[in-house]
């Protein structure tokens, strides 16, 4: 089912490049409306690059909110993402399976990259898309305002530390190590200024969760325990 005009709207925006003719942005990727989706998983950058041939920036879009035509589109990229990608949506299948929770998939820098590896010539060589990028996961992230966030793996986790370091209250400001904050619960609290909170959580990167997470038992039974209470 096509997405609202006004939903378009506001996609558009944010995935447009600087040039105002080509797609250059992931902003999320969910399956559904966003303003449903309770969690948001983050990771650092929007990797692998999905290409969006010329005039199909509507169907790309509508891509982003229904996921039988994001893998009808882009099968062959899915298929060769990096472990980090298809684990996220794995996570994803296993939250709607267990919770009928809707996550919300998006990145740090939403400037698509080919891999990670290549942020730094990215930061050089599109500089102008690449600090937009970042922009852009503001405003999706004041948009939607999710109610629990997941950062996944350590660079997330100290970027997003960084960035919102005023909003931020810190359970156990000593502990750094993803690990074992994994398995502690929630590490802080944000606050949105408006009266909203979200949780923070962190985890290593989904690249290893698999169909079950069987690797993140602890996380994931801390993580129930906020959705369950705040269903």
């Amino acid at each position: 089912m096509p997405i609202s005009a006004g939903l378009y709207k506001k996609i558009h925006q944010w995935i447009m490049g600087e040039d105002g003719k080509t797609v250059a942005f992931r902003p999320f990727l969910t399956n559904g409306n966003p303003y449903k989706s309770r969690i948001f998983l983050i990771s650092t950058n929007a990797v692998p690059f999905f290409k969006v041939e010329d005039r199909s920036e509507q169907i790309f879009a509508e891509s982003l909110v229904n996921r039988d035509l994001f893998q009808e589109l882009y099968f062959s990229e899915i298929k060769g993402a990096p472990r980090e990608f298809k684990g996220s949506l794995q996570f994803e299948a296993w939250l709607k399976k267990q919770y009928n929770e809707s996550l919300l998939y998006t990145s740090l820098n939403t400037y698509q990259l080919d891999s990670a590896d290549h942020a730094k010539s990215a930061k050089k060589e599109g500089a102008a898309n690449f600090e937009r990028g970042k922009t852009i996961f503001k405003e999706v992230l004041e948009e939607f305002q999710p109610e629990i966030i997941i950062l996944q793996g350590t660079a997330a986790f100290n970027q997003f530390k960084t960035l919102y370091a005023d909003n931020l209250a810190i359970y156990n400001a000593n502990e750094l190590k993803v690990q074992v904050l994994e398995e502690t619960g929630p590490f802080a609290e944000m606050d949105y200024g408006n009266g909203k909170k979200a949780y923070i959580f962190v985890a290593r990167s989904m690249g290893s969760f698999g169909a079950e997470g069987k690797n993140f038992e602890r996380f994931k039974g801390n993580l129930a325990k906020n959705i369950l209470v705040n269903a």
